[in-house]
């Protein structure tokens, strides 16, 4: 017995030794950072694993915006709009060194995008509210370049081509009728808010 538990702390220090000469010669890389695809889009960002290949994890703000408009009471047009989206995304990236301090970068990513919209106009003669949201899951292919500067910050451009699927509801409320609708679509492809450049802190190597 007691043979067989010092073969057990033997095989343990060694499991031990290993992990930690690992890590030492391995150690885990940090990135904390902001994206931007547009003006009113921005995200946040966290990549951890090693030099060459890591985990990404993406909190997006895809629009937010608030706006009202009137005049006088008895006969103009009171009008109010709110909206806001928000995002996650979840993937990896490899990083292929192209010279010293710029590297290429490919990968995979899925998420999900929310979005959600309201309109409220209110006169002495007409009165309508209307409401829509949409859910669109996704999947994007990564492809970009990042250089680093000072092995601390690194600044990344990157395109996200990528399947989505988009479903959503409408509903329109008037004085006259109320009716909803629902719509869905599937795509493939990319736009102007697939671009997006990144600002970020690397720490831990």
């Amino acid at each position: 017995m007691k043979k067989q538990l010092l073969y057990l702390c033997m095989a343990f220090s060694f499991i031990a030794s290993g992990v930690s000469a690992q890590e030492k010669t391995t150690p885990a890389v940090h990135q904390v950072g902001i994206n931007f695809s547009s003006l009113n889009s921005f995200g946040l960002d966290y990549k951890t694993g090693s030099e060459k290949t890591l985990l990404r994890l993406s909190l997006l703000s895809l629009n937010i915006g608030k706006n009202a408009e009137w005049g006088r009471p008895e006969d103009s047009l009171d009008y109010k709009t709110q909206n806001f989206g928000a995002g996650f995304r979840l993937g990896f990236e490899k990083q292929v060194p192209v010279v010293e301090r710029l590297d290429f970068i490919w990968g995979l990513e899925a998420g999900c995008n929310f979005n959600y919209n309201k309109q409220k106009a209110k006169s002495k003669y007409n009165d309508f509210e209307k409401t829509e949201w949409y859910l669109t899951p996704l999947i994007n292919l990564v492809i970009g370049v990042t250089y680093t500067i000072a092995d601390h910050l690194v600044i990344g451009a990157e395109i996200t081509p990528g399947i989505q699927y988009s479903y959503g509801k409408l509903k329109n409320v008037t004085d006259i009728q109320t009716y909803e609708n629902t719509t869905s679509s599937f795509g493939f492809g990319f736009s102007n808010n697939s671009a997006a450049l990144s600002l970020a802190y690397r720490f831990g190597k």
